[in-house]
């Protein structure tokens, strides 16, 4: 499919508002690939989520990264925050240590600087620390 019959396709389904549709566009714009823009191209993310989930694949973020939080359950904030991560060098298991929608976004800024800062702690001690809301 080319990026014109994309753009079509998603401009003549109704359940797209119009900036939804603009984050569409935004996302060839920026050089994003089909499959890229085919992951946030869902009615079900309102244009904010889309906004993060192109965000995440400009600062090169692989699909495999942007996966963790393209979903609907995590709000804009989230997936900022979850994005944050990747890009400060945390690693995938690191960052599924918070990216968990139950987190709230500024949750999920304490237990990230929190690694961030204390990277020499096991994996498991962060674990049982966030269990017991110590972060």
């Amino acid at each position: 499919m080319t990026i014109n019959d994309f753009i079509n396709k998603c401009e003549n389904n109704s359940e797209f508002n119009n900036e939804q549709i603009q984050q569409i566009r935004w996302g060839f714009f920026s050089g994003l690939t089909v499959e890229q823009v085919e992951l946030y191209a869902n009615p079900k993310f309102n244009w904010e989520q889309m906004r993060e989930i192109r965000r995440g694949f400009e600062c090169s973020l692989t699909i495999e990264q942007v996966k963790l939080y393209a979903t609907p359950k995590f709000n804009d904030y989230q997936m900022f925050e979850i994005g944050k991560g990747f890009k400060s060098g945390l690693t995938m298991d690191q960052v599924k240590l918070y990216a968990n929608p139950k987190f709230t976004d500024g949750q999920m800024w304490e237990i990230r600087e929190f690694i961030k800062k204390n990277n020499n702690i096991p994996m498991n001690t962060i674990k049982f620390l966030i269990a017991l809301n110590c972060i």
